[in-house]
């Protein structure tokens, strides 16, 4: 078969992103989905998890833990766990965490697989041409290709398949103060560790079981506070 050039630059401008503006990415979430809708079955089929990297912000962790569903229309994800982990830093002073979401994709929720058009010589025939007759953002697609491992998904952001956030382990101080080490034999146990590329104060991301205890944590107090809100109200009411 031969891609459209209509759905080969709908294809380019989505790879070529959106500054994170959210009302461009929505008007071509809707091209997207559009163009692709007719493709064959196999370039809309994923085996085996999708990962998405997210920045956590206070205005949305009710909807995303409690509700344990935040619907964003189409967004990106990635069969590379570890191009997740790593895709734009651990850090940003606005969020409350980076989170790592691991969702196993239902069939009516994979809009396009990237990696499958590429595995697929019509597909790369259709971009060569497309990209020898000048084609509008012919570069964004090739600039990628399937390097990010790419999937493009309909699919709820659950605070229970969050399986990683990112944290500072405590001050390197702090820690000797625990394990009883002494004063003047710190700097060597620093010196070895930064040896071995441990680094005690730097951004990490914590274990899948370590992550879902502070998700369930955090699932705790919210509904003890949403009770004691109600206990209060109930009150006020009532005096």
């Amino acid at each position: 078969m031969s891609f459209s050039d209509d759905f080969l630059s709908i294809l380019g401008a989505w790879q070529r992103g959106w500054n994170e503006d959210q009302e461009t990415r929505l008007q071509l979430a809707d091209k997207l989905k559009t163009s692709a809708k007719n493709l064959p079955n196999e370039f809309k089929q994923v085996h085996g998890p999708c990962y998405r990297k997210r920045f956590l912000h206070y205005g949305e962790l009710f909807e995303i833990i409690m509700v344990d569903e935040k619907d964003e229309g189409l967004t990106s994800w990635t069969v590379c766990q570890k191009y997740a982990e790593n895709f734009k830093g651990l850090h940003r002073p606005d969020a409350v965490s980076a989170a790592i979401f691991e969702h196993s994709p239902k069939a009516d929720e994979v809009v396009l697989n990237i990696c499958a058009l590429w595995d697929a010589p019509s597909f790369l025939d259709s971009a060569k041409q497309y990209q020898r007759n000048g084609g509008e953002n012919a570069d964004a697609i090739f600039n990628f290709k399937a390097s990010q491992g790419e999937v493009i998904l309909s699919a709820p952001l659950k605070g229970s398949e969050i399986v990683a956030l990112t944290g500072a382990s405590s001050p390197f101080d702090e820690l000797c103060d625990k394990a009883g080490i002494p004063e003047s034999e710190r700097d060597g146990y620093f010196k070895q560790l930064i040896d071995l590329e441990q680094y005690p104060e730097a951004l990490k991301y914590t274990s899948k079981e370590g992550t879902q205890r502070v998700i369930q944590n955090t699932i705790k107090i919210m509904e003890e506070k949403i009770e004691a809100a109600r206990r209060g109200a109930t009150i006020t009411h009532n005096h």
